[in-house]
């Protein structure tokens, strides 16, 4: 008789690829993804306003350099809210993932903005220095975040069948 390597294995790490298949590959309820994209929606309504209200409050860690990044934010939100509102309305899967990947497109170019044009100053606020360098470190790992969430729905685009 033939011993093969599943074999030697507990039976609960037999089955581990069986639970992989039937749950890990399963995109969320459609009434679930619904719900997602109408919050999004309206959190970003709220954050367009407060972005656009923040050169008016005279914060003093905001630089003056913020009108500069403020055209950026402004159109990532625009696209959050538009891919989010393409997504509610049309529920397909080709759409969905293109919609993500131009999503996180969107989102990446924002942080580059924000890490080269950097319009924050903690250093004389309330002893919060420490902020402008963890912010930035901040920014390149949702920058990593967001390139590798653009190639996990490329793939799902192009080889991925519900």
């Amino acid at each position: 008789m033939k011993e093969t390597q599943n074999d030697n294995m507990p039976p609960w790490a037999r089955r581990i690829d069986d639970y992989g298949r039937a749950h890990w590959h399963r995109d969320k309820q459609r009434s679930k993804r619904r719900g997602e994209y109408i919050t999004s929606i309206i959190f970003n309504l709220i954050f367009l306003w407060i972005v656009n209200k923040i050169p008016g409050w005279h914060l003093g860690f905001i630089r003056d350099n913020f009108g500069v990044v403020l055209w950026i934010l402004n159109m990532n939100i625009l696209i959050q809210i538009g891919g989010n509102a393409l997504m509610l309305l049309v529920d397909l899967a080709v759409i969905r993932y293109f919609s993500r990947m131009v999503l996180e497109a969107s989102s990446f170019i924002t942080q580059i903005v924000l890490f080269y044009i950097y319009p924050f100053d903690f250093s004389h606020f309330h002893d919060l220095y420490w902020i402008d360098w963890v912010f930035p470190i901040l920014l390149i790992i949702g920058m990593i975040v967001s390139a590798l969430k653009i190639i996990s729905n490329l793939w799902k685009l192009i080889f991925w069948r519900e």
